[in-house]
C-alpha cells in the first residue's frame, strides 16, 4: 500500500473545488459507447487528467468533482483508464459525483436503455459517497454504505420511465450533503420524482441552517433541461428553485448565497438559463456542443464567493495555464482566468435575543 495524506480544511474556513461535468475521453481501453467529438482536438484522455493533477496538486485545491455522465462508460474499463493517469495527490484530494442520464443508460436516453446498462450500479460504487444510504451504518461497521435492495435486471421493479432498461437503484445511494470549510454542499439525482425527493430536501435544507460556519451552499446535479431520464421538476434550475422554497434553504437563498453547477448540455459558461449569479454549467470537457475546455473553480476564501474559469481550449492556452499552475499554483495564475462570479459573502445575522426582567 501508499501513505496517502488527507487534508480535511477547518469548518468555516473559505475552501476552493475544482467542478467538472460530462468528460469524455477516446480511450484505448474498453467500448466508446458515445462519439467524443472534441476528444481529438483537445486530447482529453491525456489532459483532463492532467489538468485535474495540476490544479488539485498543492493547497489552493480543496475538493474536486464530476457532476454527472462520468466518461460515458457502461463497463467501467474507460474509467479505470482515466483513474490510472490521476495522481495520487488528486484522488486523496476530497471528491464529490453525483451521477448523469449517461451513468444509468450508456445512451443517455430510458428508451434506447437495456439491462447490459449500469443503471447506476456501477456509478455508486466507484464514485462512493456518504450518501443517505449510509446514514445507519456506524464507523467500524461492516455493513455495506449502499442500498442493493433492488437488483438491476429485477423485472418485477421496471417502472415506467425505465421501458425495457435495466431498473435504478433505490434513490438514497445518490443523495448526499455534507460541509467542507464554509461551503455545505447537497447532491441529487434527476432521475428519480420530486417526491420521492422532498424528504432528503428538508432534511438537507434543515441540516445545512444549523451548521456552524456554513456560509455558502452548492447544489450538485447533473440535468440543466427535463428529459432524457430527467423527471419533472428535478433539472437543476427548476430543482434549484424547489429547494429555495424550503426552509433552511430559503434563508441562504435570501442572502444569494444559495448556488448550484450542473452539466448535460455541454458548455462551460455562467449564469444560464437565466440564473443570474445563481447557476453555472461546467461541461465543456470533450463533448459536442459549445466546443470550450477549460478548468471552472469554485473559491469562498477571503469573505468572497468566487466562479474561476481557466480556459484551456487551445494549445497555447492550455500550456500557459498548466505552465503557470504548475510553478505557484493556480492563485498565482488568476490573471490567466476568467471570472464568472465576484460576490462578497453575506453572513447570517443572529437575531439577538430580548432579555425581560
Amino acid at each position: 500500500g501508499q501513505d496517502v495524506v488527507l487534508r480535511l480544511p477547518k469548518q468555516g474556513a473559505g475552501v476552493a473545488g475544482l467542478l467538472l461535468a460530462d468528460p469524455c475521453v477516446n480511450s484505448a481501453t474498453g467500448i466508446m459507447w458515445i462519439g467524443c467529438q472534441h476528444g481529438n482536438e483537445f486530447s482529453t484522455i491525456t489532459n483532463t487528467p492532467l489538468l485535474i493533477n495540476t490544479f488539485a496538486n498543492g493547497t489552493d485545491t480543496d475538493f474536486w468533482s464530476i457532476s454527472g455522465d462520468n466518461f460515458y462508460d457502461r463497463s467501467g474499463d474507460i474509467t479505470a483508464d482515466v483513474f490510472s493517469r490521476i495522481s495520487l495527490e488528486a484522488k486523496s484530494k476530497i471528491f464529490n459525483a453525483v451521477p448523469g442520464n449517461h451513468d444509468y443508460w450508456v445512451l443517455g436516453d430510458p428508451i434506447v436503455g437495456s439491462t447490459a446498462d449500469q443503471c447506476g450500479n456501477g456509478f455508486m460504487q466507484w464514485y462512493g459517497q456518504d450518501t443517505l444510504a449510509a446514514a445507519n451504518v456506524s464507523p467500524g461497521s461492516a455493513t455495506a454504505p449502499f442500498d442493493f435492495s433492488i437488483a438491476p435486471s429485477d423485472e418485477a421493479t421496471l417502472t415506467t420511465d425505465s421501458h425495457w432498461s435495466c431498473t435504478k437503484p433505490a434513490q438514497s445511494n445518490f443523495l448526499w450533503y455534507n460541509q467542507v470549510g464554509n461551503l455545505g454542499m447537497v447532491g441529487q439525482t434527476g432521475a428519480y420524482t420530486l417526491a420521492e425527493t422532498k424528504p432528503f430536501m428538508r432534511e438537507a435544507c434543515s441540516w445545512a441552517a444549523a451548521q456552524p460556519g456554513l456560509e455558502v451552499l452548492l447544489l450538485f446535479g447533473h440535468w440543466d433541461v427535463p428529459g432524457l431520464g430527467a423527471r419533472s421538476k428535478m433539472a437543476m434550475p427548476r430543482w434549484y428553485k424547489e429547494m429555495a422554497a424550503l426552509p433552511g434553504c430559503s434563508a441562504f437563498d435570501q442572502r444569494g448565497m444559495l448556488k448550484f453547477v450542473m452539466g448535460h448540455t455541454h458548455c462551460n459558461d455562467p449564469h444560464p438559463h437565466g440564473k443570474v449569479g445563481e447557476g453555472f454549467r461546467v461541461a465543456g470537457f470533450g463533448m459536442e456542443g459549445c466546443g470550450n475546455y477549460g478548468m471552472p473553480i469554485v473559491d469562498t476564501t477571503e469573505d468572497r464567493v468566487r466562479f474561476w474559469y481557466f480556459d484551456t481550449s487551445s494549445s497555447a492556452l492550455l500550456d500557459e495555464v498548466l505552465s503557470c499552475v504548475s510553478r505557484g499554483g493556480w492563485r498565482s495564475c488568476t490573471s490567466l482566468a476568467t471570472l464568472w462570479l465576484d460576490q462578497p459573502i453575506t453572513k447570517a445575522v443572529l437575531e439577538e435575543q430580548q432579555i425581560v426582567i
